[in-house]
């Protein structure tokens, strides 16, 4: 069975509204880990996708999901470590809000298809190691007690962090998760990423669409900013790296950084290719593991990927422009032979050699504009 109800409330990633959705990763699997360092690296509006077995939804969610009431909530994504190790007391922050535009029931899974949004404000939450689990503490027994004994990752009834009713400035937000996440030894040493939105044509933002896509003209030019973390300095090299298919949406830019810094900021340089058509392809920002067998620290061994979908349309300016040119200039060429030699030879000369210069432009210039 496949329910999907499309995004229908504008106000479900609205900051200041308490989130009525609470969806948890851990570090019990690697890739678990990795979908916390994406929803961190994610720019604003681009599609994020969380998968639970049905066992670990909450039945208020559950059947939330099945009558498509879950839809268009207004959702907080959390990473929670350390709550099955009796040695330890458990680990909880709040990572980013977001907006649950599909949710499906497949099989014996349940996934949520999420649009990102703001970062969770964690200018009081605590920051110290021993503070952060005493909050996890807390937070567990609430949510167990919330569901007689049992504990979600995914729910809908849960305690509240306070982390939603303040907001502030994007990088700072951003740099204080990390910086919590880091506490833990799965993020210890791991490389926290963060994706501006895309700047069209050196100008004005372009946030990604309601399907979390960049739309593009064959035209545009897109600079994507993207800054990086660490808590501790790594002898590690690790890369930084954008990469799209190549056919249509080229790097325009060195296509790689190495990592040698604790924190930074690069500047990667897109250029859609000149089209007949309208296109769909993708790019993905990757701070790469080193990828050795003996890793000494786990957070060496985590990957960060994040990309999204972009459309490239065909100019239909452009095209009109060149139809325009291109039906001038074979005109023009045509006309000596239409008016016959009675006509002054030097009118047909010029029409003839005006035609050829337009038929020129529209096939080198209008056509390969960069």
């Amino acid at each position: 069975m496949t329910l999907s109800v499309p995004h229908r409330d504008n106000t479900a990633d609205t900051p200041g509204v308490r989130p009525t959705v609470l969806l948890l990763s851990s570090n019990a699997r690697r890739r678990y880990a990795e979908d916390i360092l994406s929803t961190l690296a994610l720019p604003r509006g681009a599609a994020i996708q969380f998968r639970y077995e049905a066992d670990y939804v909450a039945g208020g969610l559950l059947q939330a999901v099945a009558d498509g009431s879950a839809v268009g909530r207004r959702c907080l994504v959390a990473f929670m470590a350390d709550v099955d190790t009796p040695q330890e007391t458990p680990f909880v922050v709040p990572v980013r809000f977001a907006a649950v535009v599909a949710a499906d029931c497949v099989a014996d899974m349940v996934l949520f298809r999420l649009r990102a949004g703001d970062f969770a404000n964690l200018e009081e939450f605590p920051l110290a190691q021993t503070e952060i689990r005493a909050k996890g503490r807390w937070f567990v027994d609430k949510l167990t007690e919330a569901h007689n004994g049992r504990f979600y990752p995914a729910t809908a009834r849960f305690p509240d962090l306070h982390v939603h009713e303040r907001q502030g400035d994007e990088a700072y937000l951003w740099l204080e998760v990390a910086r919590r996440l880091a506490r833990h030894p799965t993020f210890r040493s791991s490389y926290f990423v963060r994706t501006e939105e895309p700047l069209l044509n050196d100008r004005s933002r372009a946030p990604l669409d309601a399907a979390g896509r960049l739309r593009l003209s064959d035209g545009d030019s897109v600079k994507l900013r993207v800054g990086f973390y660490s808590d501790s300095y790594s002898e590690t090299v690790r890369r930084l790296a954008c990469a799209t298919a190549g056919t249509f949406l080229t790097v325009s830019s060195d296509a790689s950084y190495e990592v040698a810094h604790r924190y930074d900021t690069v500047e990667f340089w897109l250029r859609p290719e000149i089209l007949g058509f309208d296109a769909l392809t993708r790019v993905t920002i990757t701070l790469a593991a080193d990828g050795r067998e003996d890793q000494e620290r786990p957070g060496d061994s985590l990957t960060t990927s994040a990309g999204f979908p972009v459309v490239v349309r065909r100019s239909r300016p452009r095209l009109l422009l060149r139809v325009s040119a291109s039906s001038a200039g074979a005109f023009l060429v045509a006309l000596p032979a239409v008016l016959g030699p009675s006509f002054p030879l030097h009118w047909r000369v010029l029409c003839a050699v005006t035609g050829a210069a337009l038929l020129a432009v529209a096939t080198i210039v209008i056509s390969h504009p960069k």
